[in-house]
């Protein structure tokens, strides 16, 4: 996996003595946001990143704001196309609103590990 380099990153919660991070990525500047992802993670000993959940404007739904809910268990849709996010800045917002959710779920749901579907590969 290759893993892009964020515009900024910081600690975001301590669960289960793991820490989970925010990184956000803007392009083409954080001053001058076009497209955006903003990631909720943890980093393995190797430093691989393991994405609990992800909010971005990729093109899914004509470019529609949405959430990868990579915390909830396999088989379960991941996919949030109806998220209340209006930009890059409510969407770091609601990850760091939920992170303590997340982090827990993800960590009963795969432990520290990547999904075994591959999904937040």
């Amino acid at each position: 996996m290759t893993q892009s380099e964020f515009t900024y990153e910081y600690d975001a919660e301590t669960v289960r003595d793991t820490q989970f991070l925010i990184g956000a990525r803007h392009t083409p500047s954080t001053n001058n946001v076009e497209s955006f992802a903003v990631i909720l993670f943890f980093e393995l000993s190797d430093g691989t990143r393991v994405e609990v959940a992800k909010v971005d404007n990729s093109e899914h739904d004509e470019g529609t704001i949405h959430a990868d809910r990579y915390y909830r268990e396999t088989g379960a849709e991941i996919k949030d196309l109806d998220v209340d996010v209006s930009d890059c800045w409510d969407a770091e917002d609601w990850l760091l609103d939920n992170a303590q959710r997340f982090c827990r779920t993800y960590l009963e749901n795969h432990g520290k590990q990547h999904r075994e579907d591959g999904a937040n590969v």
